[in-house]
């Protein structure tokens, strides 16, 4: 976890992983192969500057995914990576070593081996870099894959959306784009974009379960008056099908009303300890809010907000943190 409180301009960051609530299996030849947490998250803070991704690993296909996923986190370069050009070029940094490394560990199982080398492995992946300048944030991102990246407004008397990936319901309810190190990425499916922040915002980068669970319970009870109005208007008319999410929107809308705001400092609260956040994905799975998969949740607080006895001095001030 990495946090910090402090005086202006401040950003405090917490981030959390755990397995699906129910565990399950697949089969491998005649092994039963029990499925672990695969979903993998980095936060590096430094003075002037964050960076925040996630990675899902995709278990239903090819094999090695949880170490795939943690290898495109930990390799992250401290810039932006701003096109498909500069994404495969990344890409190729390491995949060969990545294929190498553990095509070896699997070459005393022949059937394994086989499924590793034919399908390689998968995961999405969502990365932000925060830099912080005269007292402005600015947030340049990626998306590849159904992995979310969320920014909340709080400048006003509730939090309001107003940037999302992906940047369509219709998105969430299809089968996500996943990087590979044995394929080409597809540029159509690479989103990329930079936003200079709210004074107060909140930053949220989850994998899909649980990203799904925060957008849809913020559309629940701000629909029709959230900003994005044809997110609102997909979520009113997704609410009369027949689909999975379409399910998740009726349960959402079953549950009581509440500031979305207190959703927000709930989920906080349960990013406190691995404890917590687990108790909190279980609870939600029971309520039928949350489907059975792994969850990983960051969330970042920024304010850029002087206080007032700073008003008018022209003082600049650097951006101050720990990590703990």
């Amino acid at each position: 976890m990495i946090s910090g409180q402090t005086s202006w301009p401040s950003c405090s960051a917490r981030g959390r992983s755990v397995a699906k609530p129910r565990n399950d299996s697949f089969s491998i030849g005649d092994q039963i192969v029990w499925r672990q947490n695969e979903d993998k998250f980095r936060l590096n803070k430094s003075r002037d500057s964050l960076l925040a991704a996630v990675s899902d690993g995709a278990g239903g296909t090819g094999l090695f995914c949880g170490a795939w996923a943690e290898t495109l986190v930990s390799r992250l370069p401290g810039r932006p990576i701003v096109g498909i050009n500069e994404l495969n070029r990344w890409l190729d940094g390491f995949c060969l070593s990545f294929r190498s490394d553990y095509a070896q560990r699997a070459k005393s199982q022949p059937v394994k081996h086989a499924k590793f080398v034919k399908e390689g492995s998968c995961a999405t992946l969502a990365a932000c870099w925060l830099s912080f300048l005269r007292g402005r944030a600015v947030m340049r991102w990626l998306g590849y894959g159904d992995s979310q990246i969320m920014v909340f407004d709080r400048t006003g008397p509730r939090p309001i959306l107003t940037t999302s990936y992906p940047s369509t319901l219709s998105d969430l309810g299809r089968t996500p784009a996943l990087l590979n190190w044995k394929d080409l990425p597809d540029k159509a499916k690479l989103s990329t974009g930079v936003v200079t922040l709210p004074a107060r915002a909140t930053i949220a980068v989850a994998s899909d379960g649980i990203g799904q669970y925060l957008l849809l319970r913020y559309l629940a009870l701000h629909a029709p008056g959230a900003s994005n109005s044809k997110m609102a208007e997909a979520f009113s008319r997704l609410a009369e099908g027949d689909s999975k999410l379409g399910d998740a929107i009726r349960a959402q809308r079953k549950q009581a009303q509440e500031p979305f705001a207190r959703v927000l400092d709930a989920l906080r609260q349960a990013l406190k300890s691995d404890q917590a956040f687990l108790a909190y994905v279980r609870a939600r799975h029971r309520e039928g809010l949350l489907a059975n998969d792994d969850a990983t949740l960051l969330l970042i607080d920024i304010d850029t907000t002087e206080p007032p006895q700073m008003a008018g001095s022209g003082a600049k001030q650097p951006l101050r943190g720990s990590t703990g």
